[in-house]
Order: C-alpha cells, then sequence, then structure tokens
C-alpha cells in the first residue's frame, strides 16, 4: 500500500511538469513567429535571409575626384556613375517658375524639404548691373527705385555653415546644364547669398516654393527664389529688399543613389500579439532606401591631396514613408521627426487621417560595420526590429521599384510570392511579381 502511494505520488509529480510546460507562457518572439508563420501558412524556410546579403558599394576613382564629406560636387561627368541625375529645366519651364516669382509679392514660401544629398540648378538670375530697371522690383506705391540688386550677389550658400554652392557666383553656372551636386549637406536650414558691395552674407531672404503651387508643368519640383538687400555702412551701398523673391532663383532636386536598396519594416513585435490580424503585416511602418559609397577625404590643413588621404565609407538613408504610429528610429533618428510630423501621425501610406505626398527625406547615418543595411539599427523604442536568418523578419530587403503596401494592406495581397519565398526561399524576386497593384501606394 504505501509503495502504490509513492508510485503515485511520482506520477502525479510528472504530470505536474508535463502540464506546466504545456501552459508556460510564450516569450514575444515565439508569438510573432506563430502569427508570421499564419501569415504565410507554414514554417519559415531555414535559409531565407530577407534579402539581406552585403550591398554593392559605390567607390569613386582612386584620383579622387568625388569629395564626399561636405562641399559641393562639381564632378558632373561621373555623377551619372552613381547617382540619378535630374533633366535640366526647358527654357519654358524656366520662364514658368520666373513668371510666377516675379508676380507674386511677399510671399511667405512654406515649402520644406530635408535632404542631405541634392542637386541645385540654375533658373535665374537678375541684370548685369546695379541699375537695369526690372518691372518686379517697382512699385510706385512705396517709392521703389526699380534698381535690380541682384547683380551684387555673388556667393549662393546653403545652411548656417553657409557652405559654398560651387559654379553659381554671379549666378552664372553654365557646368553640366547648370547643376551642382551637394552631398552630406541639408535643405532644412536655410539658403543664402553674400553680397559682393558690403560682403554681408543673408540667410533669411529666401523662400522655398513647391513646384505644385507654379505652374503644372513644374509640378513636383522645389525651387529656391531669393530677394536681394543690402544693409551696410554705406548709404551709398543700402538697398532694401522689394518683397520680390526673384532676384536669383534656383532649383534643388533629391540625390537619388543608383546602387540603393529598399528596406520595409513591419513593427507587430512591439504590439500585444494577442490582438493581432492578418490586416496589421502591412511592412509599411518605415520603408527607407539604403546606399553605401566610399568617398576619398583629406586633411584641408595640407591642402588637396597634399597629405593623409584617406578613404571613407558614407550611408545614405532615403526615407519614403512612415507607416506606424510608435516611435521608430532610424540609427537613433525618429521617423515622423524626419518628415515634421508628430509621432501618431501615418506618412505617405494612404492612411486614414494620414498626410500623403510628402517629399522623402535624405540623410546620413554612422557605417555599419559591412554594407548590409540589416546591420543598420532600426528600432520601435527599446525594440530592436531585426530580420534574423530562418526566423520571422520585422523587415526585408527589396529593390529600389519595390511599391509598398498602403495602409492596413495584407503583404501577402499584393505580392502573394512572399510567402512562397517566406516558406520556400524562393522566388527571391518575390516583390517583382505584383498580384493586385490596388493595394500598393
Amino acid at each position: 500500500m504505501k509503495k502504490l502511494f509513492l508510485m503515485g505520488f511520482v506520477a502525479l509529480g510528472l504530470a505536474s511538469c508535463v502540464s506546466d510546460k504545456e501552459v508556460a507562457p510564450q516569450t514575444q518572439d515565439q508569438k510573432y513567429a506563430a502569427a508570421f508563420e499564419n501569415l504565410v501558412g507554414g514554417k519559415i524556410n531555414a535559409n531565407v535571409n530577407w534579402g539581406f546579403d552585403n550591398q554593392q558599394v559605390a567607390v569613386i576613382n582612386e584620383e579622387g575626384k568625388f569629395v564626399g564629406m561636405r562641399a559641393a560636387n562639381v564632378n558632373g561627368n561621373e555623377w551619372a556613375n552613381y547617382i540619378d541625375v535630374p533633366t535640366a529645366l526647358t527654357d519654358d519651364q524656366k520662364a514658368a517658375v520666373r513668371d510666377w516669382f516675379q508676380t507674386h509679392r511677399n510671399h511667405k514660401g512654406g515649402a520644406s524639404v530635408n535632404w542631405s544629398d541634392f542637386f541645385v540648378e540654375q533658373v535665374y538670375k537678375g541684370g548685369t548691373n546695379p541699375t537695369e530697371a526690372c518691372p518686379e522690383a517697382y512699385d510706385a506705391a512705396n517709392g521703389s527705385t526699380g534698381i535690380v540688386g541682384s547683380a551684387h550677389m555673388d556667393k549662393l550658400t546653403v545652411g548656417f555653415a553657409n557652405e559654398h554652392i560651387n559654379n553659381f557666383n554671379n549666378g552664372d553656372n553654365k557646368n553640366y546644364n547648370g547643376f551642382t551636386l551637394m552631398q552630406n549637406s541639408t535643405t532644412s536650414e536655410c539658403f543664402g547669398y553674400i553680397t559682393s558691395e558690403s560682403s554681408e552674407q543673408k540667410n533669411n531672404k529666401f523662400i522655398i516654393v513647391a513646384g505644385d503651387e507654379i505652374d503644372e508643368s513644374v509640378a513636383g519640383m522645389y525651387f529656391v527664389g531669393f530677394d536681394f538687400e543690402s544693409t551696410g555702412n554705406n548709404p551709398n551701398q543700402q538697398i532694401a529688399a522689394d518683397g520680390y523673391y526673384s532676384d536669383w532663383i534656383v532649383r534643388i532636386a533629391p540625390g537619388f543613389y543608383k546602387n540603393a536598396r529598399r528596406i520595409m519594416v513591419e513593427d507587430l513585435i512591439a504590439n500585444d500579439l494577442s490582438q493581432i490580424d492578418k490586416s496589421d503585416w502591412d511592412f509599411n511602418d518605415a520603408v527607407f532606401d539604403v546606399a553605401f559609397l566610399t568617398t576619398t577625404t583629406w586633411d584641408p590643413t595640407v591642402g588637396q591631396w597634399g597629405a593623409n588621404v584617406e578613404k571613407v565609407t558614407e550611408t545614405i538613408i532615403t526615407l519614403w514613408a512612415a507607416g506606424g504610429t510608435k516611435s521608430l528610429t532610424i540609427d537613433g533618428k525618429e521617423v515622423h521627426e524626419l518628415f515634421g510630423q508628430p509621432v501618431s501621425t501615418m506618412i505617405n501610406t494612404n492612411a486614414n487621417g494620414g498626410v500623403d505626398g510628402l517629399t522623402p527625406v535624405i540623410f546620413r547615418v554612422s557605417n555599419p560595420a559591412e554594407p548590409n543595411a540589416n546591420l543598420i539599427p532600426v528600432k520601435v523604442g527599446s525594440q530592436v526590429l531585426d530580420a534574423p536568418e530562418g526566423k520571422a523578419p520585422q523587415k526585408v530587403e527589396v529593390s529600389t521599384s519595390t511599391r509598398w503596401m498602403k495602409e492596413r494592406q495584407i503583404i501577402t495581397s499584393g505580392y502573394a510570392s512572399f510567402a512562397t519565398y517566406a516558406t520556400q526561399n524562393t522566388p527571391k524576386n518575390w516583390y517583382e511579381t505584383v498580384t493586385d497593384a490596388s493595394v500598393l501606394y
């Protein structure tokens, strides 16, 4: 009897252990994996890497013509090798832009773009001497003299560091179809000019205007206009601003790198996974392109190529969309803030209550150990969004021609081959076969 009791106790203990194991709570990763496998209809293939191979690195020639740290790159004969060069404006387009700026006085501008890499194209600069009359400068009501001050605008600059935009001195840029490429610079601070007579730097006499406001022929473009002003100590050199930002007009255009790859991010891992459904799998909580390039720098204290020449790898991000409502960062930079929007706003995903049509943001981040976009830290709060090989991903890498999902549209509804790729590791180019274009942004 005693023996039977003891055996029963042991059996009860074993049963208890089995029961505890069966009801042990799943980790968040396990819940996420189970939900993802439900999405794709099977187990994840052990060899699938979600597209994250080491990327091509654009290496500039050994002569070091490419200056990639923080300067104007005027080597236009090389641009097309690694970056998409915009199509130059036609004479008719330039005329339409000039006419708009010359007929809109005291316009506040208001367009905003945030690019570290961009092109500047000459559109128009005023008269060649300070006494040339110009209709936009004349206003009988306030006694304007009609003097064209743009003849004294000799140096075009960008940012509070007053970086020189080369080839625009005197407003005459005939090189490379009138373009200059700026790299690792900024459009989010200011544009300015230096007046030759008083050597003043003016950073507050510009506006940025979207081409959609000007004419349909330049829709989608952006233009910077300047209003000349001279406030030097010499009374003969003092010219008041007249309210027309037409004394100097340039176009700015984003720099998109050819060797980039697109990353589409899903932040569900940071959610309550017991309440999600398949419509949450849209992989548009952040959409950004990653390009790697190697540039050459030198020690400015000894002159160009004088000494201490070194190669530096750069990582450029082009942010296209932010479809989440959580604070999501790319290498510490919050995606909604980069667009100038609150975290609660969904951007460029066709979301109810969201904002669409915002221009992409271009910025630089620190370089990962290898040219692999999966190594660039993407986080929601402290939660790292990863794409481990053979496991449920929080991001995937595709070609830059890939369209991302509209809000609350399942990725498998737009790309049915995604499920096959997840479970069978083929086809590698699942993103090139569109099932339903209507659910894509």
